[in-house]
């Protein structure tokens, strides 16, 4: 069993707690101009906080994805969620490879894919390029056979 999930450097409650703060500030500086006399500044001050909440969120829960890829001697099981699977694809071991797309430029990551002879499901989108060489390395390792893209797209 393999699980990939992507690298967090906050997880929600530290976001919350940075949301907070930032919040205090602008309301802080928006309650004073307000007191001037420039109270128009209020409602783009909570539109403002209320943006930066709504983005952290959607960002947080994206760090939260996950991706379990349970390998049988029969079968190969690929899960895909937001703390619970949400999605599902079973391969059949024997006539699954795993297909490698190389990177383009030093810049860019390899691609990796499940492929049978009725689909090929993108797993890993989330990972940085070392991680996608770890997840590789430990794909390897097991007796699943990998093709380039030169072979299997064409």
């Amino acid at each position: 069993m393999l699980t990939l999930s992507p690298n967090r450097s906050a997880n929600w409650a530290q976001t919350k707690r940075l949301i907070s703060a930032m919040a205090f500030i602008v309301m802080s500086i928006a309650l004073a101009w307000t007191f001037v006399g420039a109270w128009l500044v209020l409602p783009f001050a909570g539109m403002e906080v209320g943006l930066l909440w709504f983005i952290s969120y959607r960002v947080s829960l994206f760090t939260y994805q996950q991706q379990v890829i349970t390998i049988s001697k029969t079968d190969i099981k690929l899960q895909a969620g937001i703390y619970r699977p949400r999605k599902s694809w079973l391969f059949k071991r024997h006539q699954t490879y795993l297909g490698l797309i190389e990177a383009d430029s030093k810049y860019d990551c390899i691609q990796l894919r499940f492929v049978d002879d009725t689909r090929h499901v993108t797993f890993g989108e989330f990972l940085n390029q070392s991680d996608r060489m770890l997840a590789l390395a430990h794909l390897k390792a097991l007796p699943i056979q990998v093709l380039s893209d030169r072979w299997w797209q064409a």
